[in-house]
């Protein structure tokens, strides 16, 4: 099969899109995403507001294209980790410390692209949630077939148990203030922790029983 090459009309509207969320981006970082209001957008990227709404229909849509920007990376990293020789454990944290280390870099930022995942997490079709279900069953699967996986758990709920883990651990580091009752000094340590928990009770039960 020949991949077609993109024309310029392709070209440009790629770039044009591009230009908007990097503006975006620079300034949710600098003011705050709730304090940006598009026109500061459009004319930090040099564009018109329709030209905006023509890319993003709103504000939040570009929080969106971020997290599937960062998917995008993430199944990159992970398709090369699947191919190692690593334990479905080292396996499994790794992609979830994969899939963490992105708040990390810019935990304001993380607030917004957290809640506006939140609001379209269980919807029923959602292509980047079933990419993402995908990568860590396959990597279940693998650990399945070495015999370190139970044979009375299947992929999909051992999946939904693990991210559960997952999406609770993030979201009480990022919206949970330091130093108060509940909060987590070392999101990489508890999130590591947590998962460790989850993966004992996958891993086949000492003498069979």
């Amino acid at each position: 099969m020949t991949l077609t090459e993109p024309t310029r009309r392709e070209r440009k509207k790629d770039e044009t899109r591009r230009r908007i969320f990097d503006a975006a981006i620079g300034l949710f970082r600098e003011k705050g995403f709730e304090q940006t209001t598009v026109d500061e957008i459009t004319e930090k990227a040099d564009v018109g507001r329709g030209t905006f709404f023509n890319h993003f229909h709103r504000k939040e849509a570009v929080l969106a294209y971020l997290s599937e920007e960062r998917l995008g990376e993430a199944e990159e990293n992970v398709a090369h980790l699947l191919e190692s020789r690593d334990s479905m454990r080292a396996k499994l944290q790794a992609i979830y410390r994969i899939a963490s280390q992105a708040h990390e870099e810019d935990r304001e930022l993380a607030r917004f692209v957290f809640a506006e995942w939140m609001k379209r997490a269980f919807a029923p079709t959602q292509d980047a949630d079933a990419r993402w279900q995908k990568l860590l069953c396959a990597a279940l699967a693998q650990g399945r077939g070495r015999g370190e996986m139970r044979d009375d758990v299947d992929d999909a709920r051992a999946e939904s148990i693990l991210s559960a883990i997952y999406f609770a651990t993030v979201y009480q580091w990022l919206f949970c203030p330091e130093g108060a009752e509940g909060a987590i000094p070392d999101f990489a340590a508890e999130l590591r922790a947590r998962l460790d928990v989850a993966i004992d009770g996958l891993e086949p039960r000492k003498g069979g029983r």
